[in-house]
């Protein structure tokens, strides 16, 4: 019996208009009545996921929520923190310069959650749109060494990314966990983070085998969650990569796939 489920938002649970399809929905409320724990998995911080989680119906000292691809895991209602992880300035400092190198713009996450940049930009625009918040222009280089980040982000167009990607100094691989959540969005967390230890971590508080798990996700930063539940789920838009380490690869996002892979390992019907 599946006790756990994550589900990641962009292109899983949401559509390509990030809206949440009423099959997901009955889906997911149905999974909850057979005792299945919903927890939404995704890169944002509370602040932008908060409103998914009211339209669900998963705010309750019940209901858990995994945040920045696993940095900070909580209880939806009263906030108690599960797990977290951290960056140290003098790691954003070191990957700052990196993007000053790859001529990407740079964003990072502080503990506390306040949205930190070097400047205003497209992306900038992005982030606050989506997840209702502010940003704070800083100069990154004048970081006070005790302040403490949760990740942080290189950010441009889908083929500035890309090129990043490509040449990115290798030894940033080996130090930090790299996982690109989005075509703009390439993310640096500290190396022992991303969703899969997460979903560990909250199967531990809760008592839950991982036998007992399923995750459901579409990029890159959904590959760790996949790989260690119980039954790995991708989406038919998925990355190749996410296809290859599933069990079970659903119908897309526009096609209400989180719906069809509850309904066959959850609701078993």
């Amino acid at each position: 019996m599946i006790k756990l489920c994550t589900i990641d938002l962009d292109g899983t649970l949401f559509d390509n208009q990030k809206r949440i399809s009423e099959e997901n929905k009955l889906a997911i409320e149905q999974a909850k009545k057979n005792g299945c724990k919903i927890v939404i998995a995704t890169g944002r911080p509370y602040a932008g996921v908060r409103p998914v989680l009211e339209e669900l119906n998963l705010i309750s000292e019940e209901d858990y929520v995994i945040c920045y691809n696993g940095a900070k895991v909580f209880n939806t209602k009263t906030l108690e923190i599960v797990f977290s992880s951290t960056l140290t300035a003098l790691d954003i400092k070191k990957l700052y310069q990196e993007s000053k190198r790859l001529k990407t713009f740079f964003h990072a996450f502080q503990k506390n959650e306040a949205l930190l940049t070097d400047q205003h930009n497209p992306y900038t625009d992005v982030e606050v749109r989506i997840n209702k918040i502010e940003d704070h222009i800083v100069d990154f280089t004048q970081l006070e060494d005790e302040v403490e980040f949760l990740k942080c982000m290189m950010v441009g167009k889908d083929e500035d990314i890309t090129q990043a990607m490509k040449h990115l100094n290798p030894m940033y691989n080996l130090s930090y966990c790299v996982v690109r959540s989005s075509p703009i969005f390439l993310e640096f967390l500290n190396p022992s983070t991303n969703k899969g230890s997460a979903l560990e971590a909250l199967a531990r508080y809760l008592g839950i085998s991982m036998k007992e798990t399923m995750a459901i996700g579409d990029a890159g930063n959904d590959l760790a969650m996949i790989e260690r539940s119980a039954i790995g789920v991708a989406m038919e838009n998925s990355f190749p990569e996410i296809k290859k380490v599933a069990n079970f690869i659903t119908t897309s996002n526009e096609n209400s796939g989180v719906a069809k892979a509850l309904n066959q390992f959850v609701i078993m019907k």
